[in-house]
């Protein structure tokens, strides 16, 4: 009888895990009116101002966390950092990440510790 209660219970906990898992998010980021944020390259007649570049730190316990969250967080960033430089938009938008040097000690409690980038190239129209 145990070992039938246990397997209830283990099959319970995997649904819970996978209903957890699979929610949901959206990307959710207010482009400012006539700013430009494309992922494909510029194209001749534009100017560019330079390469921007944002990071964050991701401490993710059981290594669970909101990819959507982060990317929109860094999306935001980017969009600030180009309106600070006067831009009219970003291209070449992309998100890279790698494992921080503070996960292989954070390994043993079952967290990561994860830098995630959002790197683009901030353009000008005139």
């Amino acid at each position: 009888m145990k070992r039938k209660t246990l397997k209830i219970f283990l099959l319970f906990l995997i649904a819970v895990l996978v209903i957890l898992l699979s929610g949901c998010s959206t990307l959710s980021v207010k482009v400012p009116r006539g700013m430009f944020i494309s992922t494909g390259d510029y194209v001749e007649g534009v100017r560019t101002l330079g390469i921007l570049q944002e990071n964050k730190v991701v401490i993710a316990p059981l290594f669970l966390f909101d990819i959507n969250k982060v990317h929109q967080d860094l999306f935001e960033k980017l969009i600030a950092k180009a309106k600070a430089l006067g831009a009219d938009g970003v291209t070449n938008v992309t998100f890279s990440w790698k494992p921080s040097p503070f996960t292989y000690v954070t390994l043993p409690i079952l967290t990561a510790v994860l830098d995630f980038y959002i790197e683009g190239v901030a353009i000008d129209l005139k």
